[in-house]
């Protein structure tokens, strides 16, 4: 089993997962919670090999039940080919997780178009067509679950953010659609963190989030995995098309 710094309560086992941004931080500890609670693992990034791989060994020394996948997830053919590769080696995912992302900071009157459609294309475009391919490919007898990684700036607006607020936004309204879209069969619901202590920003607040509030700590990657593996636990088929805020209080719909 993977090395991890929490537990959880949920049997996965039986189940196979995908981890969109899987290799670092936040999407990399939902990884090791998944092969904690015995479900297999494919994690998914962009770029940088090495730390893919280092975060595959991490997960599965072994290798067995856990794999990796370099992919652009707003690349039509990748994502199918990469569905077909899981199924041939683990059987179709059951449970995926939207996490890949790209959150630059830009002036809203410098923002380029090509800017503006890479971050679409990541966050909104990658999402449909990765959950897409899940509804077209978990057979009619099974249970599933999505999971979409959302953004706090879709709630509490940032300036230099329009492209990130705009995809996280339509993010929200994605999961409330394929809620819809999968009643009864699968589940998809939104988790949205707040400020975490990650490799981006180790142990002090964003700069561009402000101080951090009295009394509110920084949360860390763990308490975000913790909610989403609660919404991957197959004994819990009632609850859809909702969003949970990780955030410590920072904002309270």
């Amino acid at each position: 089993m993977a090395r991890v710094g929490f537990d959880i309560d949920g049997d996965l086992s039986g189940q196979v997962a995908l981890v969109t941004g899987g290799s670092r931080n936040i999407g990399l500890a939902i990884a090791e919670g998944f092969r904690r609670a015995g479900a297999r693992v494919c994690i998914v990034a962009r770029a940088d090999s090495e730390q893919l791989e280092a975060a595959l060994e991490t997960l599965d020394p072994s290798g067995v039940d856990a794999m990796s996948a370099l992919l652009d997830v707003a690349d039509e053919g990748a994502v199918i080919d990469l569905y077909e590769r899981m199924a041939d080696r683990f059987g179709p995912p059951s449970v995926l997780v939207n996490g890949a992302a790209t959150r630059p900071h830009e002036s809203f009157t410098e923002l380029s178009l090509a800017s503006w459609k890479a971050v679409i294309d990541t966050v909104l475009t990658g999402a449909f067509l990765m959950s897409r391919e899940l509804f077209r490919r978990l057979p009619a007898s099974r249970q599933g679950a999505i999971i979409n990684l959302g953004g706090l700036s879709a709630h509490r607006p940032k300036t230099d953010r329009a492209h990130v607020i705009a995809a996280k936004s339509g993010l929200i309204g994605l999961t409330r659609a394929l809620a819809e879209e999968g009643l009864g069969r699968i589940r998809v619901n939104a988790v949205v963190p707040g400020l975490i202590d990650t490799e981006r920003r180790p142990g002090q607040s964003n700069p561009h989030h402000g101080e951090v509030e009295s009394g509110r700590s920084v949360g860390t990657s763990e308490d975000v995995a913790r909610v989403v593996l609660a919404f991957s636990d197959p004994r819990d088929v009632y609850v859809t098309g909702q969003t949970v805020h990780v955030n410590g209080g920072r904002f309270m719909p």
